[in-house]
């Protein structure tokens, strides 16, 4: 791979590009997905390919093949370039401009203790199988779902510019739903995925099965539950569901591409627009939120992005004040800026990079609150649990998150549970709200493995970690008539 990736390289500089990269991808996925006892999806598959982007003229070119070798390194190489060379007629101004990155020559792997990809298929089906079981034995539950995913992408990537690195990172996640039906009416609750990138060893920590039965009894709970009482409450959210709301009020909200119109057509785009930058106050004092691609077992931690440039931590929030995006070596420059955040993500190596959220997270406390601190000063409330259903308009400031699971807050206690809680509010408003955070004891490193972005449509992972955290007088509504 590294022979391949300095042919094309040397094509590259042979043929008078201004830049160009290669990045060669070996990626296998493993899924296995169970509906209640028997397999629905069992998938293990491996792709190989790699794509090629060249720079000439202000313009990108990018052609990409699954034949890896020399000939068709080649001559892929030259497309790209004509490619390049044809988009440069109707580039704007002087077109693209790519921020400086120091050279690079190195190479990234995941920490694992046991690579999951050495514990035997049968052994990962055994396990979803009992997960399954313990769900069914509870009277009221239909269906019952569990699921497990492995992947492991290696990759090599060089540029013109002398960078060299190979990056193995492996990722690894599952959970499970159990579905109610009572009197006419269903719930669901699950143990909701908890992606790292680490080996099996995440898995054993997760008590998977021992938890199964109580996830299914409180399935059924829900059914009986009364409905929340309309109005403004105060809420306590759980490191869960908060990984949510972060992810599509901060984490897209701060995307540079996003904010400069690259992301117009698909999604929308942001209010948070550079003028803001420095002064705008994003939420209270307690909003701090830090990107950091350097965060052990961080789904976005792979030491390098896929334009080469150095994983890195910043504040994007500090203090409920916006001070910074995530960016690439492409989008950077448009705002005076020198060096990119290396936040370029491409799902394969059949796409180009573009700008993608990075580990961000909301910063606990300093000192050591609990969230029964939290719950305690609150007279009228709920806590909600879990990630469940949302909605957010095209500029990332108007939305609604429901949830997995939910508790009435009464004069400081946890009190009886609720079903079909839905708040509603508005980006800066809701994370003004915010009076209170947990401490470092109570954070965790939630994420996702599939968020949605561009056209055509590429996934990618990042980890959205908070606290539990307290928001005063915020508008709650009922999911069911």
């Amino acid at each position: 791979m590294k022979d391949l990736c300095l042919e094309a390289i040397n094509t590259a500089l042979s043929l008078g590009v201004d830049y160009a990269d290669i990045g060669i991808i070996n990626q296998r996925d493993q899924k296995i997905i169970m509906l209640d006892m028997s397999p629905k999806q069992i998938n293990d598959e491996e792709t190989v390919g790699f794509g090629v982007r060249i720079l000439k003229s202000g313009a990108w070119g990018f052609a990409s093949s699954s034949e890896v070798n020399r000939e068709s390194i080649n001559s892929v190489v030259k497309e790209a370039l004509q490619l390049a060379i044809a988009s440069s007629k109707v580039k704007r101004g002087e077109g693209v401009v790519l921020a400086p990155e120091p050279i690079h020559q190195d190479c990234f792997k995941t920490p694992t203790e046991i690579d999951p990809f050495d514990i035997d298929v049968n052994d990962k089906i055994q396990l979803l199988l009992e997960i399954n079981k313990e769900i069914l034995s509870v009277k009221y539950i239909a269906k019952a779902f569990s699921n497990l995913r492995v992947t492991r992408r290696d990759q090599f990537f060089a540029s013109t510019e002398g960078s060299l690195i190979e990056t193995d990172i492996y990722t690894i996640n599952a959970g499970y739903t159990a579905v109610a039906v009572k009197g006419g009416d269903s719930q669901d609750r699950s143990f909701q995925d908890y992606p790292l990138n680490k080996g099996w060893e995440h898995i054993q920590s997760l008590e998977l099965v021992s938890n199964a039965e109580r996830i299914a009894e409180e399935a059924v709970m829900k059914i009986d539950a009364d409905f929340p009482k309309v109005g403004k409450r105060d809420l306590v959210l759980d490191p869960s569901h908060l990984s949510l709301t972060i992810h599509e009020s901060v984490g897209h909200a701060t995307e540079l591409d996003r904010i400069l119109g690259y992301e117009a057509n698909f999604a929308g785009r942001s209010f948070a627009t550079p003028e803001k930058r420095g002064n705008f106050r994003y939420g209270s004092e307690k909003a701090s939120f830090v990107a950091d691609n350097t965060l052990p077992a961080g789904l976005a931690t792979t030491g390098y992005d896929d334009e080469g440039v150095r994983c890195q931590k910043w504040d994007i929030i500090k203090d409920g004040i916006l001070v910074d995006y995530s960016s690439t070596r492409e989008v950077v420059p448009l705002i005076g800026e020198k060096r990119s955040r290396g936040s370029a993500r491409a799902d394969g190596y059949y796409n180009m990079p573009i700008n993608r959220i990075p580990n961000l997270c909301l910063m606990p406390s300093k000192d050591d609150v609990k969230p029964g601190d939290l719950i305690a000063g609150v007279e009228d409330g709920v806590l909600i649990e879990g990630r469940g259903s949302y909605s957010i308009d095209q500029m990332r400031l108007n939305f609604q998150f429901g949830g997995d699971l939910f508790f009435e807050i009464k004069n400081g206690k946890k009190g009886k549970m609720l079903r079909d809680v839905i708040y509603q509010s508005i980006t800066p408003e809701f994370w003004s709200s915010l009076d209170a955070v947990s401490g470092k004891d109570y954070w965790e490193p939630r994420g996702f493995r599939t968020c949605g972005k561009g056209e055509p449509m590429q996934v990618a992972q990042m980890t959205n970690g908070a606290p539990y955290a307290r928001f005063r007088n915020i508008n709650v509504i009922r999911g069911k008539l």
